[in-house]
């Protein structure tokens, strides 16, 4: 698991429970104690944690900082979540209803939906979509409503689950934090879990999209596994052993030649 990845799990898991162990981490993190206590020492630096005997605890008024771990994901591999997005829309046709959940590389996706296309009923849980997205008025933008997560301006819970339910989405382009052969699609994000998991259920063809850099890592938090997926869009950088090893598997994978 990438550095980036561990500290906004970290970050995430403070937000919850305002302390945690540093045994607690490793375990959750599957790293080492040295591992966990060098990234809390790279959080303190940045103002998020405060180190204490045995672990730490989230400093007051930091939603700030904790709002920079979210930019700096979006900007992270910019080019290559521009190129992800550049080919899922080739899956498109007009006049389809579709399905975004919140992240970054789907951000992405509303960027080019809402220049190449005239006519699409569109259905999302974050907040930086719709705004987007609201730049084409002949969209239909369905937004589900739901508890405000002000780290990833995204809605989640029940009553966004249930806003889902009711639709028969016909493509979905998923956003996840890690996908492996062996673990499936998993996420640090726990709110975004049940929402993505509603989605899939109501998908007909159901599409994960993501770069390169999070084949074959895992996040503590586990979705489904890839079989419940049809296909993966990714950028032109994932290694070809990669490709032909999920091809062994069946697995799907669509990627810029």
């Amino acid at each position: 698991m990438l550095q980036e990845q561990r500290h906004q799990m970290i970050g995430s898991f403070l937000k919850q429970q305002k302390a945690v162990k540093a045994s607690e981490l490793a375990t959750l993190l599957d790293v080492s104690i040295d591992t966990v206590r060098r990234d809390l020492e790279v959080l303190e630096k940045q103002g998020i944690v405060k180190r204490v005997h045995g672990g730490a605890i989230l400093i007051k008024n930091n939603d700030n900082v904790l709002n920079k771990l979210f930019n700096e994901r979006e900007a992270k591999n910019l080019e290559k979540k521009q190129e992800v997005a550049s080919l899922a829309i080739e899956l498109i046709e007009e006049g389809q209803a579709i399905a975004l959940n919140g992240g970054t590389t789907t951000i992405e996706i509303a960027k080019v939906l809402v220049e190449k296309f005239k006519r699409l009923t569109i259905i999302t849980n974050d907040l930086r979509i719709l705004s987007i997205l609201g730049e084409n008025k002949n969209f239909n933008v369905i937004l589900t409503g739901g508890f405000f997560n002000p780290e990833e301006y995204t809605l989640y819970g029940k009553q966004c689950e249930e806003v889902l339910s009711n639709f028969n989405i016909d493509i979905a382009f998923i956003t996840v934090n890690a996908l492996s052969l062996d673990y499936g699609l998993t996420d640090f994000r726990m709110h975004e879990v049940g929402v993505i998991q509603t989605i899939i259920s109501r998908t007909k063809y159901k599409v994960v999209v993501a770069d390169s850099s999070k084949f074959e890592t895992s996040s503590y938090i586990n979705i489904c596994p890839l079989k419940d997926i049809d296909l993966i869009v990714t950028d032109s950088s994932l290694p070809s052993n990669m490709v032909e090893e999920y091809s062994k598997h069946d697995i799907r994978i669509l990627f810029p030649h």
